[in-house]
């Protein structure tokens, strides 16, 4: 009997709730169930976790051994990926410009010069994966020769199902009182441009919609400075009783949150996919978003994408997506076909005609 190799994960950090570890996590649980071992190794690694896999320094490499390497910043684990053994396939997540990060995080600024910086380090690797069009278009621009598209494992019937327990309609209902809630989720990160969302909204708010809010969901750990700037402009704009910085919030929370939306909008001006997209389809909710890097690529021809970001313009477009039923009702008919695409069951298949195709030629 042929003894399959082991297909193990390297990630800089494996925690509850980021879309890289969700990732993982389900690459490992579908790679367990085809009969490979499996384990994901990483740097920092979240307890709450029920398997929290195990400290990158245990793994002790094998030749026949495949390690998929998520690439999104830079961490010890590039020198160490680079001395193993076994293949080693890079996962392309996508690197934020440093830039964005400058004057609010030095250290993570740094991290992702550097990893800009050796993400040429696997420019000849035999193969790469990306998880969106968007990054493997960028990954063939620095010379990589063979990049394949992974997409990501939306599990949008577990946040459907959370919005639908006692903690997602405690939300849904304190949010429901006839008030338009625009929604936003993502860490409160420059590059996302929360500060547009909040210009965007006071033109909606004061001149179209006083019975309206702006709801931003997301961790403020990564830019704490950006968050008080938020604050203040809101404040000085008058809209601190409009404007809801949530924070992070639980899974249930969550599913609360789209589900008590009205408009999903995304005004961010760098991506490498944007899950949360994805997830506002599938609630249902009209998606307007601007035409930035990884974005178009996840809206797939669906929902309204913006070529500028002219503040006057989007509270028109939110009013009408409000208010007419049947421009309503096109978008999402045209969204609702873009999940068909997505669906994680298409996903999976393509990660095990994935993963044969590369054992095969590896014989």
């Amino acid at each position: 009997m042929v003894r399959r190799p082991a297909i193990h994960q390297l990630v800089p950090a494996f925690f509850c709730g980021n879309a890289i570890s969700n990732q993982a996590a389900q690459i490992r649980r579908l790679l367990r169930g085809w009969g490979y071992r499996s384990q994901v190794f990483a740097q920092f690694r979240d307890r709450r976790l029920g398997d929290p896999g195990l400290d990158y320094r245990r793994y002790s490499g094998r030749p026949d051994d495949v390690i998929i390497y998520h690439y999104s910043i830079g961490s010890p684990l590039t020198h160490f990926a680079q001395q193993l053994p076994g293949r080693v396939i890079l996962y392309y997540h996508n690197i934020t410009p440093p830039g964005f990060l400058r004057g609010y995080n030095e250290t993570l600024a740094e991290l992702l010069e550097q990893g800009r910086r050796e993400l040429a380090l696997f420019r000849d690797a035999p193969l790469a994966w990306a998880g969106s069009e968007y990054n493997r278009r960028e990954l063939l621009d620095l010379g990589f020769r063979r990049v394949e598209v992974l997409p990501y494992f939306i599990a949008w019937d577990a946040l459907q199902s959370a919005a639908a327990g006692q903690i997602g309609q405690k939300i849904a209902a304190y949010y429901g009182d006839g008030a338009v809630n625009i929604l936003f989720v993502g860490r409160l990160v420059p590059n996302k441009r929360q500060d547009d969302l909040i210009r965007a909204f006071e033109a909606y708010h004061y001149l179209i919609n006083p019975r309206s809010r702006l709801l931003l969901v997301g961790t403020r750990a990564d830019a704490p400075g950006y968050h008080l700037e938020l604050e203040t402009m809101t404040t000085a704009l008058g809209l601190s009783d409009h404007v809801h910085l949530a924070g992070s919030v639980s899974l249930q929370e969550l599913g609360g949150y789209y589900q008590a939306a009205d408009i999903f909008l995304c005004l961010s001006e760098h991506e490498g996919f944007c899950i949360p997209l994805v997830e506002a389809m599938a609630f249902d909710l009209p998606v307007i978003a601007y035409r930035s890097t990884g974005v178009p690529y996840a809206m797939g021809g669906a929902g309204v994408l913006l070529r500028a970001k002219r503040y006057g313009l989007i509270a028109e477009l939110i009013d009408l997506l409000v208010r007419d039923r049947d421009v309503r009702q096109r978008v999402l008919e045209g969204q609702r076909q873009r999940l068909t695409r997505l669906a994680p069951e298409l996903v999976e298949k393509k990660l095990r005609a994935y993963i044969e195709q590369m054992l095969e030629r590896g014989r």
